[in-house]
């Protein structure tokens, strides 16, 4: 006979096929753990706990209904902007819930359980950009575990060492797919400018071909416009990070309408600069440094001023002999430590010596006669 396609609402609602018949095709809404026609059939006193699923329990008229009959966005429950961060929705929920407590408006308990529960999903995180990406629906899914997660995104930033020793704050510039919330009904000519259809959402179907049945993914078209925007992330580098540490920034990947979007990871990396110029190098918590040195220098003793990664001074003395492939220690003027910057490693100078390529007949014999060549020569 014909191919036939089934589509089931909920996990409970399982077609099993004999044949060529369908047995205990289930019909209808989930409520709880139980089934029922539709949602005004689901049981209605026990509120939000049995209304789920494909219903949610509207507070303002007690009663179970589709979800998207509820049309109040839960931001203009909170009277703020779908903008807003989490310090302006904390505020905005005091005010509303001291002003419609039913200690104060017993009439309006309805108001006020209205205004928790939308607290309850927009000071969530995972649950607020459910609802920013799909709506309650979606809201739904995760409560229930059936959320998916999107793709990641990876991005690199590349330092220079100056900025590892100090820290340092930049941006990485980031394109991505965001959903324009509530385009399709407001159509908001500044907000939804370039606003097109979102991806197709992926559905499992089963369908019976002969005595046999299949699954397969069919593409449903979304209900959502998105469009791609470019964002800036702002990176904070802290002082002793090393190249190769990732900062990763929650949910902030593509969006697709009833999907958690997936995280953006900004990896360190460590580039040429002025530093690796001047010889610089970074060995863990420490650093190391070319020291060149006179031929006098390297016999009598030396003052040098080295200019620190952050422009301070070191000052290095010493009137001892220095050799070449010498390493002098500095301790405590290496890189800081990530966990704990106010400690530090250590500098390494490694000494090398210029030595003149050649000699007068007057420098060498004015040399062959110093005494204290000749006893250094003895030793």
């Amino acid at each position: 006979g014909p191919s036939r396609l089934m589509r089931c609402a909920a996990p409970l609602c399982a077609a099993v096929l004999f044949g060529g018949a369908a047995v205990g095709a289930a019909d209808g809404v989930s409520c709880g753990m139980h089934r029922a026609s539709d949602c005004d059939a689901c049981p209605q006193g026990h509120g939000a706990l049995w209304c789920n699923g494909e219903c949610m329990w509207d507070h303002q008229r007690q009663t179970c209904v589709p979800v998207q009959d509820s049309q109040e966005d839960l931001y203009d429950v909170l009277e703020v902007s779908d903008t807003a961060d989490l310090a302006e929705i904390k505020k905005s929920y005091r005010r509303l819930s001291v002003m419609y407590h039913p200690d104060k408006n017993p009439g309006q308990a309805d108001k006020f359980n209205a205004i928790r529960d939308a607290y309850e999903v927009l000071s969530e995180p995972d649950k607020r950009v459910l609802y920013d990406t799909g709506g309650m629906p979606a809201v739904q899914k995760g409560a229930e575990g059936k959320a998916e997660v999107g793709e990641a995104m990876a991005k690199a930033l590349e330092l220079p060492l100056e900025d590892f020793y100090r820290g340092a704050r930049r941006t990485v510039e980031l394109r991505r797919r965001v959903i324009c919330r509530r385009c399709r009904r407001t159509k908001d000519p500044a907000r939804c400018k370039g606003c097109t259809r979102c991806p197709p959402t992926k559905k499992l179907v089963q369908f019976r071909r002969g005595n046999m049945i299949f699954q397969q993914e069919q593409q449903e078209p979304s209900t959502e416009d998105c469009k791609t925007e470019s964002t800036e992330l702002e990176v904070s580098v802290d002082p002793g990070s090393y190249a190769g540490d990732a900062i990763v920034f929650k949910h902030m990947g593509s969006q697709k309408p009833g999907q958690i979007p997936g995280d953006v990871t900004v990896t360190l990396k460590q580039r040429k600069s002025s530093a690796f110029e001047g010889g610089w190098q970074r060995h863990g918590k420490d650093l190391r440094l070319p020291l060149n040195l006179t031929l006098r220098e390297a016999l009598l003793g030396f003052d040098r001023s080295v200019r620190h990664l952050d422009g301070h001074t070191v000052q290095v003395r010493t009137r001892s002999v220095s050799f070449p492939g010498q390493l002098i220690r500095i301790v405590g003027e290496g890189m800081p430590l990530k966990d704990t910057p106010s400690l530090f490693g250590d500098l390494d100078l490694i000494v090398s010596v210029d030595f003149p390529e050649s000699l007068t007949d007057a420098e060498r014999e004015e040399l062959e006669g110093l005494r204290a060549l000749r006893t250094l020569s003895e030793r």
